[in-house]
C-alpha cells in the first residue's frame, strides 16, 4: 500500500502529463498506466476491506455463531482500515489528495479555455473524475464501514477525513456551470483504459459528496453510542474529533447540496403528480380529504350556503421551487448543472440496489440520510457555539443561511404531499399497519431539522428572530410547513391518541409552537415566572397580519390534534393574540370572510380546549388529587399545569375574551361612524365584527359554565400554587430546553371569596364591549338616555310582529344590508357582491326572546351603558378590594343575556351546538360540515346537531321564514 501510495502520489504531481492527448509527449503513455494500476490497486484494496464488514453483517443473520463473526469482522475492517489510512499518510497521498483536488479543476479550466479558442472539445476532467469516483468514493466508504462496524478506530482516521472533506467542498466550487461530457475527451493515453468514462464531474461530485452523507450519519449515530457510555480518555477524543467533523462548515455545506439535489427531485414528482390529478379522472375520488389546492393557505375554509367544508389535500398544494431560488443556486457546484448531474444519478439507481420498489422510495430513502447527517452536523454545530467553540457568523454556514431554511421549508411541504398520498395509496388498499411509511418518516425529519435550523440561525448569530426578509418572502411558506405535519396528523390518524402514535409526533411535532414562537420571536432568556406581557414579540404581529389565514390554521390544528396539552395552552392563547389585533385593527381583512371565519375557527378550538381541561382539573380535584410541591418545575410540571388549569381560563379572558370584545367595539364604532359608505366591504366587515362578538359571547358562557363547575375553591388554590405553562425555548446547546411563564394573582393575602369576584369582574369586563360593540352596528339597542328603554320594547314589539317591519327599523339601516338570508347566510350588497352572515347585524329584530332578555337588563342595570365596568367597581379590584355584592347578580345577569344572545343567532361558520365536544377534523371550520335544513347553520355531527335541537328549534323557525 505505501509503495502505490507513493506511486500515485508521484503521478498525480503531473497530471499536465497524465491527461494530454498528444502522443508524441514523452512518457505520456507509461505515466497513464502507471496513474491507472495504482489507482486501481488502491480502490480495489478499500472495496476488499469494506467487503469484510458486509460480509460479516449478512452473516450474522444465517449462522448461529453471528455474535462471533460480527465481532470479528468488526474488529477485521478497523483494524485493515486504520492500517491502510496510516499507510496512505505515510505515503503522502492523504496529505497531497487536497493539493490534486484544487490542482485538477483548475487543470481543466484552463484546458478547456485553450480548447475553446481552437473550437476543440471542452476541458479534459477525467483525472478530477476518476479521483472522485474510485479513490475518493471509496475511502468513504471504508471510513463508513469502520464507523458502522467499529467506532473506536474511528480516531485514526478522522484526521485525514476532515480535511480531505474541506477540499472537496472547495473543489466543487470550480465545477463549471455547464455540464461536462468525459466521453468526449476520452482520447489519447486514456482512450483505452478504465480511467475513460462517460461520467461527469457533477455527476462524479454529487456521488461521492453521498457516500460522504452516509460516513457523516454513521459518525453521528457513533456519537450517540459513545454518549451512552462511560466516557473514557479514548472514547472522549474520538467524540471530540467526530462533533469537530460534523460542526464544520464544509460537512454542512455539502450535506445542504445534496439536499438542494434530492429537493429537486421529488418537487419534479410533486409537479408531475398535480398535473395527473387535474387532467384524470382520479382527482374525484382521495378519500374524504378531498378539495381543490389553494395558494394562499394552508386550510380551505368555505362558508355555509358555499358547499361543505373541505380538508386541505397537501399532495395538491402549489410548492414554490426554493431549490432553484439564485441564493440557493449560488450555493451549488456548478448551480443548476449539479441539479441535472443528480436527476441523471438518481433516476438511473436500480430500486433493487436498495430493496425498494420505484425511483421515488429511492430519492426518500436518500433525502432521509442526509437529513439525518445534517441534524447529527446542525446538533454539533449548536453545542460547539454554546460551549465558545470555533464560534462562526451565518455567513460561513451555508446552512444557516436564508436560501438553506428555505429549501428545508420548501421540504417539508413536499414530505407532507408524499405522507397523504402515500396514505390515501394504504386506504385503498386497505392496508393496516403499525410502522411508519416513508413519508410519514420523511415528514417527522423534516420537522426535526426545521426545529434544529431555527434554533441554530437564533443561537449562533444572536439575532431575535428569522431574518425579517425571509419572512416577508416565505412567511406564507413557513406557516404551511409549521402546520403540515399537524395537518397531516389530524388526516392520517384521525381520533388517534398521542401513546398510539410514533414518539417523535410528541418529542419533536409537540414542540411545533415553540418553534413558531422561536422563528418569529426568537428565544429570549427570562426566569421562571417572569410576566408574559414583557416577552418579546418580534416579527409574530407582521406575520399574522400578512398571513392572518394561514397563522390561525396552525393554532387551530394544534388545539385540536393530542398534541394539545394544559402545558402548551398559554403559549397557543399567546400566539392567538396577534392574528386577533391584526383582523380586529383592519377593516380590509374584516371584509375578507376567509380571514375571519379561520380566526373564529380557531378562537373556538381554543375555548373548546379550555372548557375541557377546566372540567378535567375539576373532576381531578373531586379525585382528591394531591398537589405537587413544586407546580412551576420539575417533574410535576406537567401534572399541576394540569390540576391548576383554571388559573389559566382567568388568563385566558383577561388576555384574549376582553382584548377581543374591545378590538370588536373599536372595529364596530370605527364602521358606524362610515356609515356614510354602503360598499360590499363595510358591509362585510360590519358582519364579520358581528360574527365575532357572537362568538365571543358563546365563548364567555362556555368558559362561565366551566368554571362554575370547577368552583371558587379550585380557582384559588390553582393561583396560589402558580402553575407554570410552557413559553419559549432558550439557547442551550445541542439539546433545547423550554421555559415557562408562572400565573399568580397579583394581589397577595386575598381570600377565596375576593379572588371569585376577580374572575367575575374579569367576565363582566368582557361581555360589555362586546355589548357595546353590537349596539354600534345596530344588532342590538340600549338605553342611552330619557326613553330609550321604551324603545327598546317597541322594538321587541315590532320584532315578534314580523322581521321585515322589524328591520326598517335598525339606526344603521344605511350601511348594512336591510334583508337577511338564512340559507346561505349572506345578503346583496349595493355592489351586487354577497355578505356573508348579515343575519347576525338584525338579532334583537329577528328574535323576540333576545330583545326581552336584553329589556331586562337594561332596566336592571341602566348604567351598564354609561360607565366601563372597571370604572363602576374600582373600589372591588386591587390589594385593597372588598367584597360588592351586586357584581354577583350582575355576573349571573350578564351570562344569561349572552345565553340568550347566542341561542338567537345560529352561526355558520362554527359547530351550532354550545356543549360541542369534538375535534374531529384539522379545524373547527372544516369539522362543521353538516348543515341544518332549516336555517342553514352548520353542526360537526348529527349527534351534535340532535343534542341541540331544543335549544335552536326557535332560532331556526324564524330565521328560515325570513327566508
Amino acid at each position: 500500500m505505501v509503495s502505490a501510495g507513493t506511486l500515485l502520489t508521484w503521478v498525480l504531481q503531473r497530471p499536465e502529463l497524465i491527461t494530454t492527448d498528444r502522443p508524441t509527449v514523452p512518457g505520456s503513455r507509461l505515466l497513464a498506466a502507471l496513474y491507472h494500476e495504482s489507482h486501481r490497486c488502491l480502490a480495489m484494496t478499500v472495496i476488499a476491506i469494506v467487503g469484510v464488514g458486509r460480509s460479516g453483517s449478512s452473516s450474522s443473520s444465517s449462522s448461529s455463531s453471528s455474535s462471533v463473526v460480527v465481532v470479528e469482522a468488526a474488529g477485521s475492517v478497523g483494524t485493515l482500515a486504520a492500517a491502510m489510512t496510516q499507510q496512505l499518510e505515510q505515503s503522502g497521498l492523504l496529505p497531497a489528495l487536497p493539493a490534486v483536488l484544487q490542482a485538477a479543476p483548475k487543470m481543466a479550466a484552463q484546458r478547456r479555455q485553450q480548447q475553446q479558442q481552437q473550437q476543440q472539445q471542452p476541458g479534459d476532467w477525467r483525472v478530477f473524475v476518476s479521483l472522485l469516483d474510485l479513490l475518493l468514493q471509496s475511502l468513504m466508504q471504508m471510513w463508513r464501514s469502520v464507523a458502522q462496524h467499529n467506532p473506536a478506530m474511528l480516531r485514526t482516521v478522522l484526521p485525514s477525513a476532515l480535511p480531505l472533506l474541506q477540499h472537496l467542498q472547495a473543489a466543487g466550487r470550480l465545477l463549471p456551470s455547464a455540464a461536462i461530457n468525459t466521453a468526449a475527451a476520452a482520447s489519447g493515453a486514456f482512450r483505452h483504459t478504465a480511467v475513460s468514462s462517460s461520467k461527469g464531474p457533477h455527476e462524479a461530485l454529487f456521488e461521492v459528496q453521498f457516500e460522504a452523507a452516509r460516513m457523516l450519519c454513521e459518525l453521528g449515530e457513533s456519537t450517540k453510542l459513545v454518549d451512552r457510555q462511560e466516557l473514557e480518555r479514548g472514547s472522549m477524543l474520538q467524540l471530540e474529533c467526530t462533533r469537530k467533523l460534523l460542526a464544520d462548515p464544509a460537512a454542512s455545506e455539502l450535506l445542504l447540496q445534496l439536499l438542494a439535489a434530492h429537493t429537486h427531485v421529488l418537487h419534479s414528482n410533486h409537479v408531475t403528480h398535480r398535473q395527473q390529478q387535474r387532467q384524470g379522472p382520479s382527482k374525484a375520488s382521495h378519500g374524504s380529504s378531498s378539495s381543490s389546492s389553494s395558494s394562499s393557505s394552508v386550510m380551505r375554509v368555505q362558508e355555509a350556503g358555499n358547499g361543505p367544508k373541505q380538508q386541505l389535500r397537501a399532495d395538491l398544494l402549489p410548492i414554490p421551487s426554493f431549490h432553484q431560488h439564485p441564493d440557493m443556486l449560488q450555493q451549488l457546484p456548478g448551480g443548476q448543472a449539479y441539479l441535472d448531474a443528480a436527476v441523471g444519478c438518481m433516476t438511473t439507481i436500480p430500486p433493487s440496489d436498495y430493496c425498494l420498489a420505484d425511483t421515488l422510495q429511492v430519492v426518500m430513502y436518500r433525502t432521509r440520510i442526509c437529513l439525518q447527517a445534517m441534524t447529527h452536523s446542525v446538533q454539533c454545530l449548536l453545542g460547539a457555539t454554546h460551549a465558545g467553540q470555533a464560534l462562526v457568523i451565518s455567513g460561513e454556514v451555508v446552512v444557516l443561511s436564508a436560501a438553506a431554511v428555505r429549501l428545508v421549508l420548501e421540504l417539508q411541504l413536499l414530505a407532507a404531499a408524499l405522507m397523504q398520498r402515500q396514505h390515501a395509496a394504504s386506504q385503498q388498499q386497505q392496508r393496516q399497519g403499525g410502522a411508519l411509511n416513508a413519508g410519514e418518516a420523511l415528514l417527522l425529519q423534516t420537522t426535526q431539522m426545521l426545529h434544529l435550523q431555527i434554533r441554530a440561525v437564533l443561537q449562533v448569530t444572536g439575532s431575535s428572530s428569522l431574518p425579517p426578509e425571509l419572512l416577508q418572502q416565505a412567511g406564507l411558506q413557513l406557516l404551511q410547513a409549521l402546520a403540515a405535519p399537524l395537518h397531516q396528523l389530524q388526516l392520517c390518524y384521525p381520533g388517534r391518541l398521542l401513546a398510539g402514535l410514533a414518539p417523535h409526533w410528541g418529542t419533536v411535532v409537540g414542540q411545533q409552537l415553540l418553534a413558531f414562537r422561536a422563528a418569529g420571536a426568537g428565544m429570549p432568556v427570562m426566569r421562571v415566572g417572569v410576566h408574559a406581557s414583557v416577552v418579546p414579540q418580534g416579527q409574530l404581529p407582521a406575520l399574522a397580519a400578512a398571513h392572518p389565514e394561514a397563522y390561525s390554521a396552525v393554532l387551530d390544528c394544534f388545539l385540536r390534534s393530542p398534541l394539545a396539552e394544559p402545558l402548551t395552552m398559554f403559549l397557543a392563547a399567546d400566539m392567538f393574540v396577534h392574528p386577533l389585533a391584526a383582523v380586529l385593527g383592519s377593516q380590509e381583512l374584516l371584509g375578507r370572510s376567509v380571514a375571519v371565519a379561520s380566526l373564529v375557527s380557531a378562537l373556538t378550538s381554543l375555548v373548546k380546549r379550555a372548557v375541557q381541561f377546566t372540567q378535567a382539573a375539576a373532576s381531578m380535584q373531586q379525585a382528591a388529587a394531591p398537589w405537587p410541591a413544586d407546580a412551576a418545575s420539575g417533574e410535576g410540571c406537567e401534572r399541576t399545569a394540569a390540576i391548576c388549569y383554571p388559573a389559566f381560563v382567568t388568563s385566558l379572558v383577561d388576555c384574549i375574551l376582553s382584548a377581543a370584545a374591545s378590538g370588536v367595539w373599536k372595529a364596530a364604532t370605527a364602521i358606524s361612524k362610515a356609515s356614510s359608505s354602503s360598499s360590499s366591504s363595510s358591509s362585510q366587515a360590519a358582519a364579520s365584527v358581528a360574527l365575532l362578538a357572537v362568538v365571543l359571547a358563546r365563548c364567555v358562557v362556555q368558559l362561565a359554565d366551566a368554571m362554575e363547575a370547577a368552583g371558587p375553591q379550585l380557582l384559588f388554590q390553582a393561583l396560589g400554587a402558580k402553575p407554570g405553562y410552557h413559553m419559549t425555548w432558550v439557547p442551550c446547546g445541542m439539546e433545547q430546553r423550554i421555559e415557562l411563564v408562572q400565573l399568580f394573582s397579583d394581589c397577595e393575602g386575598i381570600t377565596e371569596k375576593l379572588q371569585w369576584q376577580f374572575w367575575q369582574l374579569g367576565v363582566l369586563g368582557a361581555v360589555q364591549p362586546l355589548l357595546l360593540g353590537l349596539q354600534a352596528l345596530g344588532s342590538v339597542g340600549a338605553p342611552g338616555c330619557g326613553g330609550q328603554l321604551q324603545a327598546v320594547e317597541t322594538e321587541a314589539a315590532a320584532a315578534a310582529a314580523g322581521p321585515n317591519e322589524a328591520s326598517s327599523s335598525s339606526s344603521n339601516s344605511s350601511n348594512v344590508p336591510t334583508s337577511a338570508t338564512c340559507g346561505s347566510s349572506t345578503s346583496s350588497s349595493s355592489s351586487g357582491q354577497q355578505v356573508k352572515w348579515s343575519h347576525l347585524l338584525h338579532l334583537q329584530q329577528s328574535s323576540p326572546e333576545c330583545a326581552a332578555a336584553l329589556a331586562a337588563f337594561c332596566g336592571k342595570w341602566p348604567m351598564w351603558w354609561e360607565e366601563l365596568v372597571p370604572d363602576s367597581y374600582a373600589h372591588a379590584t386591587g390589594s385593597n378590594a372588598v367584597l360588592e355584592p351586586t357584581i354577583k347578580q350582575q355576573f349571573a345577569d350578564a351570562i344569561e343575556l349572552c345565553r340568550a344572545l347566542v341561542a338567537a343567532a345560529p352561526l355558520p361558520v362554527v359547530c351550532n351546538n354550545p356543549s360541542c365536544e369534538s375535534f374531529s377534523a384539522t379545524s373547527e371550520a372544516a369539522a362543521s360540515c353538516k348543515a341544518c335544513a332549516g336555517c342553514g347553520c352548520r353542526y360537526c355531527s348529527v349527534a351534535c346537531q340532535k343534542a341541540d335541537r331544543k335549544r335552536h328549534r326557535g332560532a331556526c323557525k324564524r330565521m328560515a321564514a325570513a327566508g
